[in-house]
């Protein structure tokens, strides 16, 4: 019985784990990702020598959210680097986000009264310039897409955050009038071969 009691512990323990991994990353998350690819690129001109780096940012009230974000991923792809305040005679790396778009695609159902899903796509766009003995000027555009629960949306956005919500399709109608449909013809049925078989 114990031997049974901690089975079941630990496979209740892998099915949490499991569900957990396989959330859906909210669009803020995404963008983080996007932001980071961003960040990697702007930093392949930049040796692993150790440099002070005077790191201007240019993503303005509505992005502000995603500063922390371009931080962690200078750091996490060098560490050798210094970012200071002091523009004069620095290494310097300016950053901005012009568009970060979240576009649904339409409503699709996935199997016989399967859930609703729709496509994801979420993008940034921008630039960055680097300037050390010569100035290098680049636009950046980096997007993801995939595929969501309908239901969701609401969780995935963030309504702090507009850039995070995008225009959410209206379910299909037949849909709507389709699942009542079979919900009521189904109980019909089984009722009907209930008094069937007892009649008989």
């Amino acid at each position: 019985m114990k031997i049974s009691l901690s089975l079941r512990i630990v496979l209740l323990f892998l099915l949490i784990n499991v569900s957990l991994q396989a959330q859906t990353k909210t669009n803020l998350d995404v963008f983080k990702v996007l932001v980071d690819s961003s960040i990697t690129e702007a930093l392949v001109n930049i040796s692993d020598s150790p440099k002070d780096i005077y790191l201007d940012l240019k993503l303005g009230s509505s992005y502000a959210i995603l500063e922390d974000q371009i931080f962690k991923s200078i750091k996490a792809h060098k560490k050798n680097i210094s970012l200071i305040s002091n523009p004069s005679e620095n290494i310097g790396l300016s950053y901005s986000i012009e568009n970060a778009v979240v576009n649904y695609g339409e409503v699709f159902r996935a199997g016989f009264l399967g859930d609703h899903f729709v496509e994801r796509k979420i993008f940034i766009s921008g630039s960055y310039r680097f300037q050390d003995k010569e100035v290098k000027i680049k636009d950046f555009y980096f997007d993801n897409i995939d595929t969501v629960k309908f239901d969701e949306i609401q969780i995935l956005e963030n309504s702090s955050y507009p850039f995070t919500k995008g225009e959410i399709p209206s379910e299909p109608f037949l849909s709507n009038l389709f699942e009542p449909l079979v919900a009521i013809t189904t109980a019909a049925v089984v009722i009907a071969l209930f008094f069937t078989v007892r009649s008989k």
